[in-house]
């Protein structure tokens, strides 16, 4: 007996199962790994923020730099602060470290951050699994909504961007090197720690709706992956999928999270692709579907994927630290002087600064008295002779002797090698 169309190798089928149930444990695990370090993160960071409440003669524990990859929108900052000025300012280093290598990343190996090592999209994740298996599946957007729903994830980043590169040098120099800025971390923290019945509302909102649906934070909102899926247009590395071995069967279509027709495609070139491996898993026919770069004739496999992310994580945070740009040149006693003040720091102007370019504009948002405004400016004095400082103990009394260097604030002169 004949069946129609093309005929299926079982033993090639059979193998290619197997093959791909034992690397199906390799993102899981390097998932874990990353969710690990941010959590340990995390403690420290909040050891090191109770740390600053503490009495004056206290010692203030160490921060971990790791808790600037939080602050993306202030790592573009700096970015775009680097290429108008050529200066990499050292008050968020990690910040900017870990964004532009996860740009490098998108733009060599697609969007694997956002499916290997992005801590929102492993709790997407686990979400979606966990709405799967209590509902027995996933619910799905219709198509006439989907679309442009996917599209708002490009419109916030597009709207920061926007708003960040339209400011002057001036203006950037003036936010990053502000108290808002060098507390952006302390505020996230006590944003989450004092967190109100209406953000708590929302963050509800959003697990609820990411156990209905795949992935929906990453799907419609999240500006971070936007950027990276742009980026990743570009990248050489695509699923590929080979014609003649293809049976036809769809799975890989239906187990993509991100909803990508893998079936009807040759490359898989979207923005939406995230190098889960998941299409590349669900294939039952052995070299129908795999990853690979644009020459290349040979797969890249889940555990090369997988080494080349953590390696380019450790290696880079290394090389970072090797040349003095790690951690954040705010000192401990600075952190304790502005925590003191926390509440009075708020978001400030980004519409530029005065000419003459010594006070930033609107350092003490609403919120602050014309007592809280002298102290500011006071504070700002301080953090200008503090610029140079980098990672050292503040040793200056407050009575003494001036520092004889005059260091205007903003001036941009320092960079990696100061």
């Amino acid at each position: 007996m004949k069946f129609p169309g093309r005929m299926i190798d079982m033993s090639k089928k059979h193998s290619g199962n197997i093959e791909n149930a034992s690397r199906a444990w390799i993102r899981p695990a390097v998932q874990v790994v990353f969710m690990a370090v941010v959590l340990l993160i995390g403690l420290r960071f909040g050891w090191f923020v109770h740390s600053l409440s503490g009495p004056e003669p206290a010692e203030v524990l160490s921060r971990p730099a790791g808790v600037e990859a939080f602050l993306p929108i202030s790592s573009l900052m700096s970015l775009v602060y680097f290429l108008k000025t050529g200066v990499l300012n050292r008050i968020h280093p990690a910040g900017l470290v870990i964004f532009s290598l996860t740009l490098v990343l998108a733009l060599l190996v697609r969007r694997g951050f956002c499916s290997w090592t992005c801590p929102i999209g492993t709790i997407s994740e686990i979400a979606h699994k966990f709405g799967k298996w209590l509902f027995g599946r996933n619910m799905e957007m219709p198509v006439w909504l989907d679309v442009p729903l996917q599209g708002l994830k490009f419109f916030l980043f597009g709207f920061f961007l926007y708003h960040i590169a339209g400011m002057p040098a001036a203006g950037l120099d003036s936010f990053i090197h502000g108290p808002y800025n060098r507390m952006a971390d302390v505020k996230m923290y006590l944003f989450f720690a004092n967190i109100g019945t209406t953000a708590l509302s929302v963050i509800v909102v959003l697990l609820v709706l990411s156990i209905l649906f795949r992935n929906f934070w990453c799907r419609y909102l999240c500006p971070y992956g936007a950027v990276l899926g742009l980026f990743s247009l570009l990248s050489p590395v695509a699923v590929k999928r080979d014609a003649e071995k293809c049976i036809g069967c769809g799975k890989c279509a239906k187990a993509c999270p991100n909803r990508i027709a893998v079936n009807r495609k040759t490359r898989v070139n979207s923005p939406e692709c995230t190098a889960c491996f998941i299409c590349t898993d669900a294939c039952p026919a052995h070299g129908a579907l795999d990853i690979r770069a644009e020459l290349s004739t040979r797969p890249l496999s889940a555990a090369v994927y997988g080494f080349i992310i953590v390696a380019a994580f450790v290696l880079t945070a290394s090389v970072a630290g090797a040349f003095n740009y790690w951690h954040s040149e705010t000192s401990p006693a600075l952190y304790k002087r502005l925590y003191t003040q926390i509440d009075g720091i708020g978001h400030p102007s980004t519409g530029g600064v005065s000419d003459n370019h010594e006070t930033p504009h609107d350092w003490h948002g609403n919120a602050g008295s014309a007592m809280m405004e002298e102290k500011m400016r006071s504070d700002q004095a301080n953090i200008a002779r503090e610029t140079f400082q980098n990672n050292k103990e503040y040793t200056q009394d407050e009575t003494g002797p001036a520092d004889n260097r005059e260091v205007r604030h903003g001036s941009g002169k320092q960079g990696i090698a100061d």
